[in-house]
This record gives structure tokens, C-alpha cells and sequence, in this order.
């Protein structure tokens, strides 16, 4: 039977979805917090559940509201946790673990409706990045383009100004730095994910088809944003959300169109636009906001602690994506058994191996393999891409 997003006219544009998006939609407008927690003991008894903690939850939560515990910073929430386990008899020197997985799970309930199931999602995403970390020498020689390769004179000013000549702590930096800038392109679609999950959020689906930035409300319903929020009986509007994970994460030039891109969703489904970056305490020096302004000065630009408000709907956001990350993070690390020490061990011998070889020094060595190759494919006269030598024809 065909579903109807809550809060909205039979004919308002939502409603014009796909079934899929609108069962979402309406997911989102049910999962709230306090629609599951009706107060502070609800929510109490609920984490010590989960983590199968024999305590009985003390009853003058029942009169206080659920966010009143929810919202707590983590230093706060762990606090009150530690002091609970107390007065119920467990042992002090367990006092410290269960307090800090009890308001872990205090917060990821906070953020989702099933945060297990999140928690899965992301380590399966994150393992996917792990397998893609440098593990052999040529994984450092060469990226993924052919023509990426592993620069000596980089190498050698981090040998000598970062290393003090030390060739296997160059290796070290090396491969912590590309691990890094793999994790960073991680997560700025992890942010979305994640975020686009918690309660009273929908994560945007990719587009599909050929054309990916005209609006259609099957194949690319909600071009320029990332994350909606439905509209919910408390008041809150329709928002839609296009998130970064810093300030400095679009290009200038990106302005204009995401700004063109959220103004059509504010015509076509009415609502409201925000335009957000989550790492930074200041508008100061944001790369696209003056475009994004220019092209629809109705967008609220955010940044930071004011973004996760938005985004989050709790004053503990920022804590509750970390509170996340920090489970999926730690089971993932125990499942990979990734040993950076172990990876740096082997690409260095693989090197050293390399110069005895080719009877050079380190840098030499890497340098003859960053620079030297076939004239055919160095030379745009000679060079013929895509073109395969043929067989030499037989004499019969």
C-alpha cells in the first residue's frame, strides 16, 4: 500500500517519491528520541540492558526527561554512570570500564535507534579502507595512477629534516602519511553516512542515471544536499543539508553550483538549506561560502559546534559521531590486525634489497625508479597510449 510522508499534504512533492525514499522519510520522522524514551530512566535502564549490567536504575529519573541524561558530556554522563555503579556494590576495580561503556551506550542510543547495526555498517566500511593501505614497497613506489610515483626529493628533505638521516624512519612517515590521506578521504562520505543515520535524519541516496545534477524525484530527487530532515509534528521544518568535513574541503569554484542546487530543493519541496562544515570554529577563510551566498542568499552557512546542533538536534553532537567511531574504529583495528611497525619493517627491506641490487644508496635508488623507463613512454613523439606492439609476423 502506498505510504505518505507525515506531516505534509497528500500532494506536497515528498509525497511524489519513490516508495523506498518515503518509507525512509517517514523512519525518520518516527525514530525520535523522545518518542523511545520517555524519560531518564527509560533511557537508563534501556543502556544497562544492553550491556547486561544487574543494577536497578534509581527512580527519581523517572521524572526527569530523557535528554536530561542524553545530553550529558561524556566527562558528565561517565561521572553519574561511575557514581551509580557505586552506590549499586560493584567492585571499584571495575568501576572505571563499566562507567565508560555504560555512557558510551547512553550516547549511541542517544544518536540511533539501532546503533548495533551502525556500529556493523561502519566497521565494514572502515575494513574496506584498511585493505587498501600501503602494505609492499610497491605500494609506496607507484599509486594507482601509473604516473604517481614515489618522489626522492620529498623523500630525501623528510630523510634528512624530519628523520635525522634515518632511511627507515623516512619509510615510517611515508606510510603513515598516505595511510592518513586514505583515512581522510574516508571520512568525509563516512560523515554522511553516519550522521544521515542518526535519529530524525535521512542519508541521501547517490544519484543514478547519466545526468547527476538536474533534480528528479525518482533517479535524483535531492541533488546539492546529502542528509534531509523530514518534517517533524514538533515544528521543525523540512531541512536539507549538504555536509563537509571541513571548511576547506569544496573548492571555491563548488560554491555556486551547490548553492543553484539547494535553492531549486528550497523551490521544488520548500524548507530550509544549510550548508555545512563539521571541523572548524570559524566562518573565517571557509573556501565557498561567498559563492554558495551569492548564488542563494537564503542558505544558512554553518560551521563546527552550530553545525552538529543542526545536524544532530543535541548538544553533545560532536561527541555522539565520536562516541561511534570509537566502537566501529576499535573493532575494526581488532579485525584487520593492521601493525603499521610490521608493514614499515618489510617495505624497508624491500628497499634496502632494492639498493643492494641496483648497488646504490637509498634515495639513488629511488630516484633511478621514479625517473628512469622506455623512451616510447617518456617522449610524446614517440609515445602511443592505448596502443599495443603487435606480434611479429611468422616467415611461413
Amino acid at each position: 500500500m502506498p505510504i505518505n510522508v507525515l506531516n505534509v499534504p497528500p500532494r506536497h512533492p515528498l509525497n511524489k517519491l519513490s516508495e523506498s525514499l518515503k518509507h525512509k522519510l517517514v523512519a525518520a520522522q518516527t525514530n525520535l528520541f523522545e518518542m523511545e524514551f520517555s524519560n531518564a530512566a527509560d533511557l537508563c535502564t534501556r543502556a544497562l540492558t544492553d550491556l547486561k549490567i544487574a543494577i536497578k536504575t534509581p527512580p527519581q529519573l523517572r521524572d526527569q526527561p530523557a535528554n536530561s541524561l542524553g545530553d550529558l558530556t561524556a566527562k558528565d554522563l561517565i561521572a553519574f554512570c561511575s557514581d551509580l555503579l557505586t552506590r549499586n556494590g560493584i567492585p571499584a576495580q571495575a568501576i572505571s570500564l563499566h562507567a565508560a561503556n555504560l555512557g558510551h551506550r547512553i550516547q549511541l542510543l542517544r544518536a540511533f535507534d539501532k546503533p548495533d547495526d551502525i556500529i556493523v555498517d561502519t566497521c565494514q566500511k572502515v575494513a574496506e579502507i584498511v585493505g587498501t593501505f600501503p602494505m609492499t614497497a610497491e605500494h609506496i613506489r607507484r599509486g594507482r595512477n601509473p604516473g604517481d610515483v614515489l618522489d626522492p626529493y620529498i623523500l630525501g628533505a623528510a630523510q634528512f629534516l624530519m628523520c635525522a638521516g634515518d632511511f627507515e624512519g623516512t619509510i615510517s612517515a611515508t606510510v603513515a602519511h598516505k595511510i592518513l590521506m586514505i583515512i581522510e578521504g574516508l571520512l568525509g562520505p563516512l560523515h554522511e553516512d553516519v550522521i544521515g543515520a542518526m535519529r530524525g535524519n535521512m542519508r541521501i541516496p547517490e544519484p543514478r542515471g547519466e545526468d547527476q545534477e538536474t533534480l528528479n524525484p525518482q533517479t535524483n530527487p535531492f541533488p546539492g544536499a546529502d542528509i534531509v530532515q523530514p518534517l517533524l509534528s514538533t515544528g521543525r521544518p523540512l531541512r536539507f543539508h549538504q555536509v563537509k568535513s571541513k571548511t576547506g574541503s569544496a573548492k571555491g569554484g563548488d560554491g555556486r553550483r551547490l548553492g543553484l542546487q539547494l535553492r531549486e530543493l528550497q523551490r521544488i519541496y520548500g524548507g530550509e538549506a544549510f550548508y555545512d562544515a563539521l571541523i572548524g570554529n570559524t566562518l573565517r577563510g571557509h573556501r565557498s561560502m561567498a559563492g554558495v551566498l551569492k548564488a542563494a542568499p537564503s542558505i544558512v552557512v554553518l560551521v563546527g559546534e552550530a553545525a552538529f546542533r543542526e545536524l544532530t538536534g543535541s548538544t553533545v553532537g560532536p561527541q555522539l559521531l565520536l562516541r561511534l567511531y570509537q566502537s566501529s574504529f576499535d573493532v575494526a583495528a581488532k579485525q584487520a590486525e593492521f601493525r603499521l611497525q610490521d608493514i614499515v619493517s618489510t617495505i624497508y627491506l624491500a628497499f634496502r634489497q632494492r639498493s643492494e641490487e641496483l648497488g646504490e644508496g637509498f634515495l639513488e635508488t629511488v630516484l633511478h625508479d621514479a625517473i628512469y623507463g622506455p623512451p616510447t613512454e617518456q617522449d610524446s613523439r614517440q609515445y602511443a597510449p592505448g596502443r599495443r606492439r603487435s606480434a611479429p609476423r611468422s616467415n611461413d
